[in-house]
């Protein structure tokens, strides 16, 4: 359809245009850009200067003398590059870039059947922001569901969770998981004694110990008040007793003196190992329970193995 515009009008799009904070430009069939307005410079940080007449590459080699070279080239490039060996390149498409000065612009771009691209550039940085602090506030929401507030370690939906993938990796393929259950002795009277926030330190300094000293494919979580659960992906019974028993040594040497004076404590652990068909879950974690009540029998303060 042909438009008979009036020539004054033609005139006012041309200077709203040239004056839009949306960028504006348009390349031939050949590359060469035959306009573009002074957002669409600005963009670039190319303010003072006109590329009317230079291919997309000789106007990027432009701008990297300009300044910007922090600009994703890659993506940059995307802004302008049609693919000019296809007969028929695509009509439309749209895509977002991040700039080098943190902007993001949203870039569309429409093929004619001249074979002449048009640009347009608009910054939606306020949008985008909105929108990564939406998702950051989701991560963290998600995050906070998923791990205990006072002590950063995986709450117990979240550990059980895991300790279930474990499971059935390990029964896929035949290779051994420990899971040790372990309880803080005597922890009531931490909180009857020295009060609440104490515990809450004792509980923090508990978990920060033992994630010193387990493997990054080890995993600690709290699964109860003074209840802890640790998972030891390839690793014996033997191997996990060991484990803990170097936690047993580091809280002996350490004192909480901001507790009070020379304040130790110490757990019992109950540890219990699973491999392909030797048990179902709900009865390896009874296993490891089992085991933990058999430490505390014993006189607390030490890691017993369950005996089949």
């Amino acid at each position: 359809m042909n438009l008979d515009i009036p020539f004054d009008i033609l005139f006012v799009l041309g200077q709203h245009i040239n004056d839009s904070k949306i960028g504006v430009a348009v390349q031939d069939s050949s590359d060469l850009f035959q306009f573009h307005n002074r957002a669409f410079a600005s963009m670039l940080g190319l303010e003072t200067r006109s590329f009317v007449g230079l291919s997309s590459g000789e106007m990027l080699a432009l701008a990297r003398k300009n300044g910007q070279d922090g600009v994703d080239w890659p993506a940059l490039r995307g802004w302008l590059d049609f693919d000019l060996s296809e007969p028929k390149p695509r009509l439309f498409r749209s895509f977002e870039v991040l700039l080098n000065d943190g902007r993001w612009i949203m870039v569309t771009q429409q093929s004619h059947e001249n074979g002449m691209v048009v640009t347009l550039c608009t910054d939606v940085s306020a949008k985008k922001q909105m929108e990564l602090d939406l998702r950051a506030a989701h991560d963290e929401l998600e995050r906070l569901a998923m791990t205990d507030e006072l002590t950063g370690v995986p709450n117990r939906r979240n550990f059980f969770a895991q300790l279930e993938r474990e499971y059935e990796r390990a029964s896929r393929y035949g290779h051994t998981v420990c899971l040790a259950m372990i309880d803080l002795d005597h922890f009531k009277r931490v909180n009857d004694s020295y009060g609440h926030a104490a515990g809450d330190e004792v509980l923090k300094h508990f978990a920060g110990v033992v994630n010193g000293l387990i493997r990054g494919e080890d995993l600690i979580g709290r699964v109860g008040g003074e209840e802890f659960a640790l998972l030891l992906p390839e690793t014996t019974e033997a191997g996990a007793a060991a484990v803990l028993e170097r936690v047993r040594d580091e809280l002996a040497g350490t004192k909480l003196h901001h507790i009070a004076p020379d304040f130790t404590y110490t757990f019992s652990a109950g540890v219990a190992g699973v491999t392909k068909s030797s048990m179902p879950p709900k009865d390896w974690m009874r296993a490891a329970d089992e085991a933990l009540y058999a430490a505390k029998s014993a006189g607390r303060n030490r890691v017993v193995i369950h005996q089949a």
